[in-house]
């Protein structure tokens, strides 16, 4: 999602079909704007931190009366970068909040492939990397925000390139796309700079998914679209969930055989939903299983 504390009071937030299914069902649902907030978070352990601090924030007012609530997160793409690290998060930074489990799609788990990925523009129907060098222009912006004595813009990217990174910084994720889709950062480098620097590789590797300890407690769904042109399949995901399989996480993954990354949410969509809705009433969240990967 993107900007939902604007989204939700102009009447713009995309995912309201969602949102108003488990609304019907007599749940209450916390929306975190885990990067509308400062866009610094941005695929980052501290989108799972924001995340747990909005239920910790709805589960301390008295005035909602949901003290003793269980939570179940719930997130694809963007947002399930915000739940499959709130995920991970749980066991060592909000024990007191009770997940009863996670359903997570289209999850960003391998930065470093991810950006290897999506720094260049590949041709070819094979190899369409071009609608997401914008995700990388995203995470540039957080860097620079977060870790500025390893990022330095003007020391990385030609004066082309710190415009791009000026005019995505603290864009919603949408409108950053129509900046930088087909935009590969790779040609806004300077002569002998990449993102193989040791520094800048040791933040993508701690921000990656599947770093033991800190790994799910809780059951897990999770789910990845074939040819998905955002998050590379498989390599975007299957270091996580060969983490997650070895280290005896609760899991249940399937590869979604629809293609293309919006698709693979939207027709997941029933499935999701109705497992996480029944793991919170209670039921038994079914055998582990991985599928397709």
């Amino acid at each position: 999602m993107c900007n939902p504390s604007y989204t939700l009071r102009a009447g713009v937030f995309k995912e309201i079909t969602l949102l108003a299914a488990f609304l019907a069902q007599g749940f209450a649902v916390v929306v975190t704007d885990f990067d509308g907030f400062d866009g610094t978070h941005f695929l980052t352990f501290g989108e799972g931190k924001m995340v747990l601090d909005g239920i910790r924030a709805a589960k301390n007012d008295p005035a909602l009366g949901l003290a003793g609530s269980a939570a179940g997160l719930y997130g694809y793409s963007g947002g399930g970068s915000g739940t499959a690290r709130a995920a991970e998060m749980h066991r060592s930074y909000a024990p007191d909040v009770l997940v009863l489990g996670s359903a997570q799609g289209g999850v960003p788990g391998d930065m470093v492939s991810i950006a290897r990925q999506n720094i260049t523009h590949d041709q070819g129907i094979a190899n369409f990397s071009g609608p997401s060098n914008f995700t990388m222009w995203l995470a540039l912006s957080n860097l620079a925000a977060t870790y500025p004595e390893v990022f330095d813009p003007a020391e990385f990217l030609t004066e082309a390139g710190q415009a791009v990174l000026s005019n995505v910084e603290g864009r919603c994720v949408y409108t950053a796309a129509m900046t930088g889709a087909y935009r590969p950062v790779a040609d806004c480098l300077k002569p002998g700079k990449g993102l193989d620097d040791p520094a800048i590789q040791r933040i993508l590797v701690e921000q990656s998914l599947d770093q033991p300890p800190n790994l799910p407690d809780m059951p897990v769904l999770m789910w990845h679209a074939i040819w998905d042109e955002l998050l590379s399949f498989p390599d975007a995901i299957k270091s996580t969930v060969d983490s997650y399989w070895a280290n005896g996480v609760d899991l249940r993954y399937f590869t979604n055989p629809i293609p293309e990354h919006v698709v693979g949410d939207v027709t997941a969509v029933p499935v999701a939903e109705t497992w996480i809705s029944a793991v919170l009433r209670g039921l038994s969240p079914g055998p582990k299983f991985r599928i397709g990967i």
